[in-house]
């Protein structure tokens, strides 16, 4: 029986050595993207609530927001509605890079699925959303 989760695996891996070779350039890191493009023009962006949407472990999102406002690319500030809370913005160089990163990110969906009709890309896209879903239920057990 073929097993879903070695081409996974797989994936991940070679998403993980392309965004970080396509990157490179403007020195961030594959644990970092992810907050740059999520942090929206204008908006303060809670900390938390990216962890949670996107099940980041705490302790590494902290190490990569820290390196991105080492950077120049990302302000971080107490919420002065919760102190135990940081929001998010982006720096004028955070707002310079986010459309490199997002053109990385369209290149390799095209890559992806080039092979592919609209309707597939579309089905894939939908299973793969199924199982997130699945593995984050499974994960924290709701």
């Amino acid at each position: 029986m073929r097993t879903i989760g070695r081409d996974i695996s797989i994936l991940s891996r070679q998403f993980n050595i392309y965004i970080a070779k396509e990157l490179q350039a403007i020195d961030i890191m594959t644990s970092e993207y992810i907050f740059v493009i999520n942090i929206e023009k204008g908006i303060k962006t809670n900390q938390k609530e990216l962890c949670d949407i996107f099940a980041l472990n705490k302790a590494a999102a902290t190490r990569a927001i820290s390196s991105l406002m080492r950077k120049g690319y990302v302000n971080r500030e107490r919420n002065p509605d919760n102190k135990r809370e940081y929001l998010l913005s982006l720096t004028k160089e955070g707002e310079k890079i986010k459309p490199v990163i997002l053109e990385k990110l369209t290149k390799w969906t095209e890559l992806l699925t080039a092979d592919l009709s609209d309707e597939q890309t579309e089905e894939v896209a939908d299973i793969l959303a199924q199982f997130r879903k699945n593995a984050c239920k499974e994960n924290t057990h709701e």
